[in-house]
């Protein structure tokens, strides 16, 4: 359900997009251009094209956008949950809610998360090692990057 709930997401963001943009193309044309419609900016029967090409686009968005991945570490996460929330804070999220065996993160900014679709979201699902993460690709890389530098300073900081 998730899946197509972001697939419609990303269909009407895209939609928006495009129509800003042939909009903006269209009123600086028709200035030139006296009699010119909107529809004749594009060619018969490329609409239905276009619309079949959006729809694929959001259809294959989120499977891509949007990852799972195992953090593996050394011991139980509750040894690292400081450590975690640090580095979530370092890339402005904040908890959303947290229950035993799970914690989410939502972005601390209000325009961060619209420009995201309120689809933010970073989870950390904690009951079992390696710990199974699941959100945004982008931000996912970026913060068990992040996650994994820390925990192999702080193990190398602990061996000396």
């Amino acid at each position: 359900m998730r899946y197509l709930i972001r697939s419609l997401k990303y269909l009407v963001y895209f939609a928006v997009i495009f129509f800003l943009i042939v909009g903006i193309v269209y009123l600086f044309s028709a200035q030139k251009m006296a009699g010119l419609s909107f529809v004749d900016l594009f060619k018969e029967g490329s609409l239905p094209k276009i619309a079949l090409f959006f729809v694929v686009v959001a259809a294959l968005y989120p499977k891509l956008s949007f990852y799972k991945k195992e953090l593996y570490l050394d011991g139980d996460f509750t040894k690292y949950a400081t450590m975690v929330d640090e580095v979530m804070k370092g890339f402005d999220y904040v908890v959303e809610t947290q229950e035993p065996g799970k914690v989410t993160y939502i972005k601390k900014s209000a325009y961060a998360r619209l420009t995201r679709m309120y689809e933010d979201r970073v989870t950390f699902e904690t009951a079992d090692n390696p710990v199974k993460v699941e959100g945004y690709r982008k931000d996912l890389l970026r913060i068990l990057s992040a996650i994994n530098y820390r925990v192999r300073h702080e193990n190398s900081e602990n061996e000396d």
